[in-house]
């Protein structure tokens, strides 16, 4: 999708830097990012900040639903089991209705975690198994989604 020139930009990241080495990417993130958009950190509290930036009618593009995720694990507490799946399934079902309800046009970034080997221990599994159930979640409520491979997006939908 060819963005125009007057539209407005909300760029959502969702990283934390908890050491010197995410301090850098995150750095290196910014650096790229184009001067004219608007950067939002939401490390927790996502859906939030996609509703306030949905109030306006540009683009809203979340940097990344799986770090998110992993920040939601983490941080409170729920990185295993069938509590940390209710919790991710909830907080999707909102993020599902918020973009719905907004003005703009939203633009996910995720990662594919489960086209490997399973994991040898329950964080990693429950990790991917979240992962994967938000990712059908909000690939199933978007009107497009692509896959990139080494840098080529392949349209899925």
């Amino acid at each position: 999708m060819a963005l125009e020139r007057a539209e407005t930009v909300t760029y959502i990241a969702t990283a934390e830097a908890k050491d010197g080495e995410m301090r850098e990417r995150i750095a290196e993130h910014r650096e790229r990012r184009p001067q004219g958009w608007r950067t939002v950190e939401a490390p927790q509290m996502l859906t939030e900040a996609v509703e306030d930036a949905l109030a306006g009618d540009g683009i809203v593009l979340i940097d990344c639903l799986t770090v998110y995720i992993s920040n939601l694990l983490m941080n409170q507490g729920i990185a295993s089991g069938e509590r940390a799946k209710r919790a991710v399934d909830r907080e999707m079902d909102q993020l599902v209705d918020v973009c719905r309800g907004g003005n703009g046009r939203v633009i996910l970034v995720s990662n594919e975690v489960g086209m490997g080997i399973v994991p040898d221990n329950m964080l990693a599994r429950t990790f991917r198994d979240v992962a994967g159930r938000a990712n059908q979640k909000m690939a199933a409520a978007a009107a497009e989604v692509y896959l990139c491979v080494s840098g080529i997006p392949m349209k899925v939908k």
